[in-house]
């Protein structure tokens, strides 16, 4: 018993349980990982940097789906087939599949560039103020991101106003439909009034000369009808007979006739060159009708695939009024907002501790930052790193080489020591002395 304390005091409660520290789930670590952090030094953090970090994350997740969704759609608008009007056309499995894996694709490289944006920002100078330093550094990602999110907002937009771009997009359509026929009618209207022209022309001479033959031969007859009604008495002087006169009347008409026989054969080429004219335009009318009907055909065609993104994307604008620039807005403020977000995000305890795992990591690969400050006559700090592993290896390398010299020294002199000893022994060396000495 403390000496301090009164025999009756009442005993000190003991201090509360630490509550268990959480675990970071595999969500909570994936979002983590979205937004570029080290999900291993983030668990020894407190929760106030979990949430940051699954925030940032979060964000960065969003935009990989809109632009998943974004891309998607837009693939399907340039992919689809375009055989119906806007307001008749129908979903076809295989573009949205192929449109889903295209859309998929471009999702994952927006990520990956989201991401690399969102881990290479800083944290500046570890206040909660941006200044002006902060924002000029800042402004190749955020020109990066207003790109990334002008090139998502654009499907989105089409896609939130298409019962409104159908309806258009479908007057449209059928505008330029009018007008292509109108011009390939007017185009063949001419050359089919010029092809009737010439029919009527060849007609009119088949006409011509079918009347003039033709009234030839009733005017024969109508002589030989009163030749015989004067034969029996009903005409001229009322005396019936066949006499001389009747006689030469009758081969003056067989004359007649035999020379409408022989000029009906003589007008037989001509009847045949105008009857040619009249099939061959016949046939040229026939076969413009049908270039008129392939041309419509064409038309109808070409009509329909104006429905592609970009026409899309102008009658949003043209109808959309504020609602487009409403969502470019939006999407702008999600790319670019974990960069602004991490310019004000306070130095706390995840920063402390990646720091220390750098510092940790140069140092335990032999680099010393910062080891050597001069002082430039500007007044100006130079600071130089050591790099310890490279100046032991090349200590190492200077004594391996003064080794080896000394070494190749030694050699040498045993060299000329035993070669000198052996030339003296010689009579070579011995002849070389006498004639010095001579």
């Amino acid at each position: 018993m403390s000496p301090d304390r009164p025999p009756n005091a009442p005993l000190a409660a003991p201090p509360p349980a630490r509550a268990a520290r959480p675990t970071p789930g595999a969500f909570t670590r994936f979002l983590w990982f979205c937004a570029g952090a080290d999900g291993s030094i983030l668990a020894r953090c407190p929760l106030s940097d979990w949430v940051k970090y699954q925030g940032i994350g979060g964000i960065v997740l969003a935009t990989t789906v809109l632009a998943f969704v974004s891309a998607s759609y837009a693939f399907y608008t340039v992919f689809s087939p375009k055989d119906a009007t806007a307001l008749l056309t129908s979903t076809d499995l295989t573009s949205v599949l192929l449109s889903c894996l295209a859309g998929l694709v471009w999702a994952l490289v927006i990520f990956n560039i989201d991401r690399f944006i969102v881990s290479s920002t800083g944290k500046g100078d570890g206040t909660d103020k941006i200044t002006i330093d902060e924002l000029v550094q800042s402004l190749p990602r955020l020109l990066m991101a207003g790109i990334i999110g002008v090139c998502i907002s654009a499907p989105l937009e089409i896609r939130i106003l298409k019962p409104e771009i159908d309806a258009q997009l479908e007057l449209e359509q059928n505008k330029y439909l009018a007008e292509l026929n109108g011009h390939a009618e007017k185009r063949v209207q001419a050359r089919k009034d010029e092809l009737l022209s010439k029919l009527a022309g060849a007609q009119r001479g088949l006409d011509e000369r079918s009347q003039y033959f033709e009234k030839r031969r009733l005017e024969i007859n109508e002589q030989r009808k009163q030749l015989e009604l004067e034969a029996e008495g009903k005409t001229g002087s009322g005396h019936a007979g066949r006499g001389p006169a009747w006689q030469d009347k009758k081969d003056t008409l067989d004359k007649l006739e035999a020379e409408l026989v022989q000029d009906r054969e003589a007008d037989r080429a001509k009847q045949q060159v105008f009857a040619g004219e009249v099939e061959n335009a016949k046939v040229s009318i026939a076969a413009l009708d049908q270039e008129l009907e392939a041309e419509k055909a064409s038309n109808l065609r070409q009509s329909r695939h104006l429905d592609g993104l970009m026409k899309r994307i102008h009658i949003s604008h043209e109808i959309g009024g504020f609602v487009p620039w409403a969502i470019l807005l939006l999407l702008l403020a999600v790319e670019t907002g974990p960069i602004f977000f991490k310019m004000m995000m306070v130095k706390s305890t995840y920063d402390y501790l990646m720091e220390n795992e750098k510092l940790v990591a140069t140092a335990k690969g032999g680099v010393e930052v910062d080891a050597q400050v001069y002082l430039t006559e500007a007044s100006e700090e130079i600071r130089v790193d050591t790099f310890h592993h490279v100046q032991a290896a090349l200590a190492e390398e200077r004594r391996r080489l003064e080794t080896e010299a000394q070494l190749s020294e030694v050699v040498h002199a045993r060299v000329r020591e035993r070669t000198t000893a052996a030339a003296r022994e010689g009579n070579g060396y011995a002849q070389y002395l006498d004639l010095g000495e001579k």
